[in-house]
């Protein structure tokens, strides 16, 4: 969380760059997040998630994220031939938010859901929930696996230009030095950067892998299809943060996702991938709009009956939720649905495909 993250953190982990720089050389843009964000002291060593953390994510939003993703999941257990039990993992999973939301939508099919995430502090939390087995890593098999806000988070290297953007020492600072790229990384010349997101990449290597014997990946993160979607930058304490080098370890550190470098990723390493649509399309096809009309209905009911703070409750409960399907704001996020061969397309996508 925001206050979790002191001066004292950064500076443990601003030595800890400073080390690998001076043993290494100017390090790959991948290698310094995983110090900052991954490696002990650094951002994701507790969860920074919440009303009270860094940043939210939808499930914080309104609950109804959790319930409409829920339909979604039941879809997938029928497509899948309603396997028992019905084996989900979440990736990146928190402060178990969503993780509750989901069971609660579930309850009745024989889910065996698994929390994975790589911070002590969220395995801390997560391990609180019933019926949540807690791991580190993605390495045992499903029949769903969900991402939700996880791969704009995932170490990635930046070009600029036709060279590579990697981090150094200059008296002190850390900075920005621009290097020959190396033979692992697509051909570039453009004037502005290039997130190549190569832990997104090992992370659907990974994907492809725990589908065993067959299964679905979805992933739902911000971005667009043939770009990144927009400047890498970092949150901290609900706050825009643009110099992500400053104070390593107290800051997130994002870029957004190339959904079709993603899915071409896919497509590699053997799985289908659905085209993806926007959370906007996902979540109206999955009934947003109904339970919309219906909370409208409640509040005017507790207006009828001069309950205004029942009416007042419902109406900013309304509000919230608007924003997760606003095309301007959460809505335009992207929800990515990868398959092992031969599995169909769930109603949910179909519908959605068709708007």
């Amino acid at each position: 969380m925001g206050l979790a993250h002191t001066s004292d953190v950064s500076d443990e982990v601003r030595a800890r760059v400073h080390r690998a720089i001076e043993e290494q050389g100017p390090l790959t843009f991948a290698a310094f997040m995983d110090l900052a964000l991954y490696g002990p002291g650094g951002f994701y060593e507790r969860p920074p998630v919440g009303e009270h953390g860094d940043f939210v994510t939808s499930p914080h939003v309104h609950p109804i994220f959790g319930e409409l993703l829920g339909r979604a999941l039941r879809d997938i257990w029928d497509a899948l031939g309603r396997p028992d039990p019905f084996r989900v993992t979440e990736a990146g999973a928190g402060d178990g938010t969503l993780a509750r939301q989901l069971l609660a939508t579930l309850g009745d099919l024989p889910v065996a859901y698994t929390a994975v995430d790589v911070s002590p502090g969220a395995r801390g939390a997560l391990a609180a929930i019933e019926g949540v087995a807690v791991g580190s890593a993605l390495d045992e098999p499903a029949d769903l696996v969900v991402a939700n806000e996880l791969l704009d988070n995932l170490p990635f290297r930046v070009l600029r230009g036709d060279r590579e953007v990697r981090i150094g020492l200059d008296d002190g600072r850390l900075v920005e030095v621009l290097t020959a790229p190396s033979d692992d990384l697509p051909a570039w010349r453009a004037e502005e950067d290039l997130v190549v997101p190569v832990g997104a990449f090992e992370f659907v290597e990974r994907l492809a892998r725990v589908l065993d014997p067959r299964g679905y990946g979805l992933l739902i993160d911000y971005g667009g299809i043939g770009s990144s979607g927009g400047p890498l930058h970092g949150y901290r304490a609900q706050q825009l943060v643009d110099d992500v080098l400053a104070a390593p370890g107290s800051a997130d550190i994002t870029a957004g996702i190339d959904f079709a470098a993603i899915a071409a990723h896919a497509e590699a390493a053997g799985l289908r991938a659905f085209p993806s649509v926007t959370q906007h399309d996902a979540l109206k096809a999955l009934g947003f709009e109904s339970w919309f009309r219906e909370e409208l209905a409640r509040q005017h009911t507790a207006l009828d009956a001069r309950d205004g703070v029942a009416a007042v409750r419902t109406w900013s409960g309304r509000s919230r939720a608007s924003m997760l399907a606003d095309p301007g704001g959460l809505g335009r996020f992207r929800w990515l649905l990868l398959a092992t061969p031969g599995l169909p397309e769930p109603p949910w996508l179909e519908v959605s495909l068709a708007r």
